[in-house]
């Protein structure tokens, strides 16, 4: 998933909300990565039938550049959702989808303003001392970061409806291009599995 995406993003703050006895806080911050974690299933499941990743979003795992811990940890795209809807023992109502809205828009934004696209993690003959880079073409040389989202979409995905940067737009162009599609998409995961699988009590399938 690009390779610092959203579980830096919201696996974190959703445990400590969790912790903190809050699950509607806890449960939006799962609501807000729903999308990215069924396409994680998605992935895996066409992995092992055809050995291809149907969508893209686990495909950065073999990149060379990839780092064995992000390897390691990369897990918590499968458990996120299950085990914070299951700890968290409550019916999922239209509250925490409406806060995981407010979260998502709030961290990609942040992330946009605090974050580059990547930065330099080998010299080059153009090194300028910076750091940081605007482009990432050769991997060998920058680790592409791209939290949440906040630069483009992940370039392991070619459906050509999700190519909202192709064009290269303005930053507010493409976060208004990003963010109403990424609610749109977490809204149907919420309405099609979360909330069902809630209601019914979730804790009774496991």
């Amino acid at each position: 998933m690009g390779s610092i995406t959203f579980g830096v993003f919201d696996d974190g703050t959703a445990t400590n909300w969790l912790f903190r006895r809050r699950p509607l806080i806890a449960t939006a911050c799962c609501i807000g990565v729903s999308i990215d974690q069924v396409l994680w299933y998605v992935d895996l499941v066409g992995y092992m039938v055809s050995g291809k990743f149907l969508v893209g979003v686990m495909k950065y795992l073999t990149w060379s550049q990839t780092l064995w811990i992000d390897r390691l940890t990369c897990t918590h795209h499968l458990w996120t959702m299950p085990l914070f809807i299951y700890a968290s023992n409550n019916e999922l109502g239209l509250d925490a989808f409406k806060l995981s809205v407010c979260i998502v828009t709030m961290k990609v934004c942040l992330s946009r303003w605090l974050t580059p696209h990547c930065i330099q993690a080998t010299k080059s003959k153009d090194d300028d001392g910076s750091g940081a880079a605007e482009t990432n073409s050769d991997l060998q040389i920058y680790r592409y970061l791209n939290v949440n989202l906040c630069h483009e979409l992940w370039r392991d995905i070619t459906f050509s409806f999700l190519q909202i940067s192709q064009d290269k737009p303005p930053g507010w162009l493409y976060l208004w291009r990003l963010l109403w599609r990424w609610q749109l998409f977490n809204y149907l995961v919420f309405v099609g599995i979360l909330s069902p699988l809630s209601r019914i009590g979730f804790a009774s399938l496991l």
